[in-house]
């Protein structure tokens, strides 16, 4: 198991842009869970401790691609959604708009529910809606979305996807203390076995 210390460039724009959640990837895996633990980890900034036996006490479960990317997402064309009912700033009523659509649209108002803390699941929500938004255009955001989505889930490839999330999560690790409050906590660990590839997924922050 070898960490990929250089990831393509577009991991590094989506930070740039705002986005909240932390990847490790590895190569050369088997996918077992010592190595999951491991990876876990990584990801997880240096500067917060982990319970490893509490994670382990906790558990994972296994999960469908359609349950990982979640509600803010249209499965079957692939777009990030703008979730709930909004209005435009000329009077017009959008539900549920793709971003893509939404370069040149100026809301007055909308509202959404948001994702069940630690109730798993949700990967487009915690990519796309940071408290503090992304920068640049909803068109930008859909196209880096796709580029990371393609490289840590390559289409034709079968992939295992566990879901580690769960509101339990801040007493694995005080990184998960802030998304406890209101935005969420996230933990995935994504295997690729025809590729050997593990990828770690963390995310929590408020505002």
């Amino acid at each position: 198991m070898r960490p990929i210390e250089k990831l393509p460039p577009q991991f590094r724009l989506f930070e740039k842009k705002g986005g909240v959640l932390e990847f490790a990837v590895f190569e050369d895996c088997d996918g077992g869970d010592e190595e999951i633990f491991e990876g876990i980890v990584s990801a997880i900034p240096s500067r917060y401790e982990i319970e490893s036996e509490v994670l382990r006490g906790q558990g994972y479960r296994k999960i469908s691609e359609r349950k990982f990317f979640g509600d803010w997402y249209d499965f079957e064309r692939g777009d990030l959604l703008k979730k709930g009912h909004h209005t435009t700033v000329r009077g017009g009523t959008m539900i549920d708009p793709p971003l893509r659509k939404l370069d040149k649209v100026r809301f007055e108002s909308g509202v959404a529910d948001l994702p069940d803390i630690g109730g798993g699941g949700q990967f487009a929500y915690a990519f796309s809606h940071p408290p503090y938004g992304l920068s640049g255009h909803p068109s930008e955001i859909q196209t880096v979305f796709e580029q990371i989505r393609d490289y840590i889930l390559p289409p034709e490839e079968m992939s295992i996807i566990y879901d580690w999330s769960n509101p339990q999560l801040p007493k694995v690790s005080k990184f998960f203390e802030a998304g406890s409050e209101w935005w969420g906590m996230f933990l995935f660990s994504i295997y690729v076995p025809a590729m050997r590839k593990l990828t770690i997924i963390a995310g929590s922050t408020s505002d």
